[in-house]
């Protein structure tokens, strides 16, 4: 595990980029800050024009839920009349487009707070990380890569734990907003993502005017990897986090409800006879498409979380979650729960999932939600 840099978190608006911005210069193109960028989307170049434009058509329509819901149910549409490659998706063990099966997944780091909600496009990641942060709250790392989606986010800033993550995917584009050099180093040190920041390059990502500052900053699939394309080519797909059956491990037993209880936030899970449906700190976590956040897997892992030295604007201590080691877990799928180890011996190994008596443990082929639960709470199961 790398260390990481003592030092004081503040957000990092335009005028901060002067200040972490030689992090990414490698990595990311600059672009104008002016006041047009605020209002909408433009484009970096000629070969992202044309996502610029279905990115800045699904901004202006922002303060309709109605509207949304089209944009949702267009991407849907697409999605399913994408062509199969024949294989597996790598991230959900469903049968794979021709487009997944030939691109980096895409990560992307999305706020979770009052002021956040409601979210966009979480139903159409294929996994998602909901990790611990200053105060108790929690961020999440959404990963795209089966569906192309109309709008998500919002985007808020990295945090050191995504480095570690990003790693499982090989080499990946990660979006984000904001950030300092305790959050940044991690990523380019050894994420092997390809960073697209929005403080650098504000014209890759769609503001939304419904939500306020500094919640205001959305993305699509169409533009990200657009530019994700211009700054890195690949047509290489992630190798699998998870393992994928259609049959349950065994032994498993019924579990219906699982609450993971972090300092500040709740996150509950109710199985409904097809998925899990989420609720975020007592309420439904509805998007901005009317819908609740699902699930066909929700994977609790259980970490150490260890402290980078680094402190927030209000002095809070900023956590690291360790996903590199070993830890127990919590599998939930079908309405049935497997307890058993997570394993990941180094950086560069992959993610592992083990029953009691060294078999692996299977999703079912779908979407995924990780709640990466610190170890000094035990995730309540009924």
């Amino acid at each position: 595990m790398r260390h990481v840099t003592a030092g004081s978190r503040r957000r990092i608006g335009l005028g901060g980029v002067v200040t972490v911005g030689a992090l990414l210069l490698s990595a990311c193109t600059h672009a104008s800050s002016s006041a047009s960028h605020l209002s909408g989307v433009s484009p970096t170049s000629a070969a992202i024009s044309a996502a610029a434009s279905s990115a800045a058509a699904a901004s202006s329509v922002a303060a309709s839920s109605a509207s949304e819901a089209a944009v949702a149910s267009a991407s849907a549409a697409a999605s399913s009349a994408a062509a199969v490659a024949g294989g597996p998706d790598p991230l959900t063990g469903l049968p794979s487009s021709l487009a997944a099966a030939t691109r980096p997944a895409l990560g992307v780091k999305i706020d979770n707070v009052a002021g956040a909600w409601p979210q966009a496009g979480l139903n159409q990641a294929d996994i998602v990380f909901d990790l611990p942060v200053e105060g108790g709250l929690t961020r999440l790392l959404a990963v795209f890569h089966s569906q192309d989606v109309g709008v998500f986010g919002p985007i808020r800033s990295a945090r050191p734990v995504d480095a570690d993550l990003l790693h499982l995917l090989g080499h990946s584009y990660f979006a984000f907003s904001g950030g300092t050099k305790t959050d940044l180093g991690p990523i380019t040190d050894h994420s092997n993502a390809t960073p697209m920041w929005w403080d650098v390059s504000p014209s890759l990502f769609v503001i939304r005017k419904d939500h306020a500052i500094p919640h205001q900053v959305f993305g699509t699939t169409a533009m990200l990897y657009a530019a994700g394309e211009q700054r890195a080519p690949s047509t290489t797909p992630p190798p699998p986090i998870f393992s994928y059956a259609a049959a349950t491990p065994v032994p498993a037993l019924p579990a219906k409800t699982i609450t993971a209880q972090y300092d500040a936030a709740t996150a509950a899970w109710n199985w409904n006879g097809s998925q899990y449906m989420r609720n975020q700190s007592g309420h439904p976590d509805l998007l901005i498409d009317g819908h609740q956040v699902s699930s066909v897997n929700v994977v609790v892992m259980s970490v150490a979380v260890r402290n980078t030295g680094a402190r927030d604007s209000h002095g809070t201590v900023v956590p690291l979650p360790v996903v590199i080691g070993s830890g127990q877990v919590w599998v939930f799928r079908n309405g049935l729960m497997v307890k058993g180890t997570w394993n990941r011996p180094s950086e560069n190994a992959p993610m592992k999932l083990f029953t009691a008596t060294g078999q692996i443990i299977a999703l079912a082929p779908g979407r995924t939600w990780v709640e990466v639960l610190p170890n000094t709470r035990l995730p309540q199961i009924s």
